[in-house]
């Protein structure tokens, strides 16, 4: 299965420890935080590949969730077909209901996080996927998507930037944190824009042109290249300068 986007390291690094959770059934949670434009969604769609193939013969009910379907869950759907063509699977796939792709017998579900989206009565099986965890829902990712594994021991995969100490992704990963001090296991991975440069000097040119434009204390530049929560509320003026006033 020859597909043409090689992962960068740290990609094939978080490819490698869901893969081992899912082939291993060891229903492990991940958090992955990565600068914007780094690549999580290709990570995804390339994870989504590898496993509809492997269960195409015996069919699983892959899932992933964004906060909303348009323009979110479209945008990952449209790269797993893209995806799946260069993987020779043209004219093989086919879909569903407008948010389901299937090849053989496996299919991967794209599902709203939206408050008002219904949900229930899905299950992932082997893998739940949470694009953009930090803009989901607490209440309905517990209640209503974290349920959808139980029965398999689904492994899950929280992806996102910060942005402040109350959001899901936050949760979680301070929750694997704790889990890593214990056993050992990681959970959680990291890679902020620097990281992601060094594997694409244009990346790194635009980044640091973004710095440039906002400055380096702006909250999007901090959270969404940088990787760090905004403590205090996530305004747009810092302690110090709100002490000038």
């Amino acid at each position: 299965m020859a597909i043409r986007h090689t992962l960068r390291p740290y990609q094939g690094e978080v490819g490698r420890a869901v893969l081992d959770s899912v082939l291993h059934r060891r229903g492990l949670t991940f958090t992955v935080e990565m600068a914007r434009q780094g690549g999580k969604n290709e990570l995804s769609a390339q994870l989504e590949v590898l496993l509809l193939t492997l269960g195409m013969a015996m069919g699983v009910g892959l899932v992933k969730a964004a906060p909303t379907f348009v323009p979110q869950c479209l945008i990952s759907l449209r790269r797993l077909t893209e995806r799946l063509d260069e993987a020779g699977y043209r004219g093989i796939w086919s879909r569903e209901g407008g948010h389901i792709v299937r090849l053989g017998k496996a299919r991967q579900s794209f599902l709203s996080a939206e408050p008002s989206a219904n949900v229930v009565g899905m299950t992932a099986d082997p893998l739940l996927e949470v694009d953009e965890a930090q803009d989901v829902d607490r209440e309905k990712f517990w209640k209503e998507f974290r349920p959808m594994g139980a029965s398999v021991n689904a492994t899950t995969v929280l992806y996102g930037t910060p942005w402040d100490g109350a959001s899901l992704l936050e949760e979680v990963k301070q929750s694997n944190l704790e889990l890593e001090r214990r056993d050992g296991i990681r959970r959680h991975f990291r890679y902020d824009w620097q990281e992601v440069a060094r594997y694409n000097p244009d990346y790194s040119a635009y980044v640091e042109a973004e710095r440039e434009r906002l400055g380096e204390n702006h909250p999007l530049f901090i959270t969404q290249y940088c990787l760090l929560p905004i403590c205090g509320g996530g305004g747009f003026i810092s302690p110090q300068q709100r002490a000038q006033l």
